[in-house]
């Protein structure tokens, strides 16, 4: 028993001193996982020489003694503001030694604009002088060198030189590593390169990296979408007024789940149509959040509805019957998941930046966050409203002829073919959507194809009214019954006027 208890003890300050290691290898690895500085101003110094204990596990990188504490494992990089996953390698915060003043190239090349690359010579031929100038940037490098870090790297892809009225600046460097010109500041986010002056001189002129706030425009393309919402709003709203005084469509599923689709679409359209026509800097930020946000709630759930319709005639070729309490049943779950959906996007960041409340307080036309968050679950809707009809045209050949006597089947056939006269339409519809978006997106500008957008969302309108209102059985008798009474009572009167 006594032998039994000393290896007990034995056992467990074994265990002791080995948590003990292990705490001080998390507490190293913690240490080493800290940034002291930003990305920006940190070099790859991976492969430079390690001075090993007597300099403290000091780096030596391009003649400079960089301390230990300023060197950190990195297993990403910044590319244009967006985190990406890299090979774990040294970086060293070389700007916090002496400030940095930075050079797109290294000495001997120039930054091409058109190409966005560092290259050896011009390719435009008869400037010589340029070699004489890249020559000179050697000079320029080691002189700077001695007073600054001379930092070799184009801090993002899309650069452009300042200019005013076509002309180059004269731009003052200042000890901290900053270059101004009057009005124009840069701390970090430029660089150095030659630029050609005139027609044979070159210059060394800053880079700087292309604005990425996008600035609001209220344009003859940004009214001319406006109002073509505005147009499919109203077209909308009467599609809903002969619902809601349809006694036939009041209370069935049918009837409950497309009044629920065109609210939501109203609501969804006419918020867009705010974003179009007011400035992102005369919202307050929780504003800029908080309608796109309910935009996107709207419009993604508007196309979970159609599913639930789509599912619906399914299950009604097959002698099942779906009332107005069960729509509200499926409904309530989809509309939390939207509801977390569209506040988690609206709290999403997509690099530093926020997918929503941005720029343009909607998706950034310059990334594929709207293909993400927007597009993708609209697709997956299109795509289960699409099986159940696969479905139910397969059922429906596995019958046998209806015959006319089968009211309750013929009317569920014509609400299928005009149900899915209108959801081709729209499909149609946002199909041009996604293309635009992909044109513009690819041509880094917005093309032609946004008015065949804004028709597109008028047609949207027009086309509920056609398939919905026109090719509805039930909708038709019910018109044709307020036509006919409206005749009757016309008729009573010119009697009675008669009569008198």
């Amino acid at each position: 028993m006594f032998v039994a208890t000393t290896q007990l003890r034995r056992f467990l300050l074994c265990v002791f001193f080995w948590l003990l290691t292990q705490r001080g290898t998390c507490g190293a690895y913690h240490e080493e996982g800290r940034y002291p500085c930003a990305f920006i101003d940190t070099v790859n110094i991976t492969g430079s020489y390690s001075m090993g204990s007597n300099m403290n596990g000091s780096y030596l990188h391009n003649w400079t003694v960089i301390p230990r504490e300023l060197v950190t494992p990195y297993d990403f990089v910044i590319e244009n503001g967006i985190r990406v996953p890299a090979v774990r390698h040294l970086r060293a915060c070389v700007c916090r030694l002496r400030p940095c003043v930075r050079f797109c190239c290294p000495a001997g090349q120039f930054y091409q604009l058109e190409t966005r690359r560092c290259v050896d010579h011009p390719e435009v031929p008869g400037h010589s002088h340029m070699t004489v100038q890249l020559q000179n940037g050697t000079q320029l490098h080691q002189e700077l060198g001695t007073w600054f870090s001379v930092h070799v790297e184009s801090p993002c892809d899309h650069m452009r030189a300042v200019t005013k009225d076509s002309e180059y600046l004269h731009w003052t460097l200042h000890e901290n590593g900053s270059i101004t010109h009057r009005e124009h500041h840069f701390t970090k986010h430029y660089c150095f390169t030659p630029l050609l002056f005139g027609n044979s001189n070159w210059s060394w002129q800053p880079l700087a990296c292309e604005p990425e706030k996008l600035h609001f425009v209220l344009g003859v393309r940004e009214w001319t979408y406006a109002i073509c919402l505005l147009i499919c709003i109203i077209s909308l709203f009467i599609v809903l007024m002969v619902h809601l005084t349809c006694s036939d469509m009041r209370n069935s599923f049918y009837g409950v789940a497309v009044k629920a689709y065109m609210i939501c679409v109203i609501f969804g359209y006419a918020l867009l149509a705010h974003l179009t026509l007011h400035d992102p800097a005369n919202l307050s930020s929780a504003a800029c959040r908080i309608i796109p946000s309910f935009a996107l709630l709207f419009l993604v759930l508007s196309f979970y509805i159609l599913s639930f319709i789509s599912f619906k005639l399914y299950l009604s070729f097959h002698g099942v019957v779906l009332t107005k309490l069960m729509f509200w049943l499926i409904l309530i779950p989809i509309v939390i998941i939207a509801i977390g959906w569209s506040f988690y996007v609206g709290f999403s960041y997509h690099g530093a930046k926020l997918v929503l409340g941005g720029d343009t307080c909607w998706f950034d036309p310059r990334n594929w966050t709207v293909m993400i968050y927007f597009f993708a679950p609209i697709f997956i809707a299109c795509a289960i409203s699409c099986f159940f009809y696969i479905l139910t045209l397969i059922r429906i050949s596995e019958e046998p002829d209806i015959d006319s006597e089968k009211s309750f089947e013929s009317l569920e056939r014509n609400r299928l073919k005009s149900f899915w006269k209108f959801f081709s339409y729209t499909a149609l519809i946002w199909f041009i959507y996604i293309c635009s978006f992909a044109v513009n997106y690819y041509r880094e500008e917005r093309s032609h194809l946004n008015y065949a957008v804004c028709l597109c969302t008028a047609f949207h309108g027009f086309a509920a009214l056609y398939a919905l209102v026109g090719k509805n059985q039930q909708i038709q008798n019910f018109l044709r019954r307020i036509e006919d009474n409206n005749d009757e009572d016309t008729g009573e009167n010119s009697v009675h006027m008669y009569i008198y």
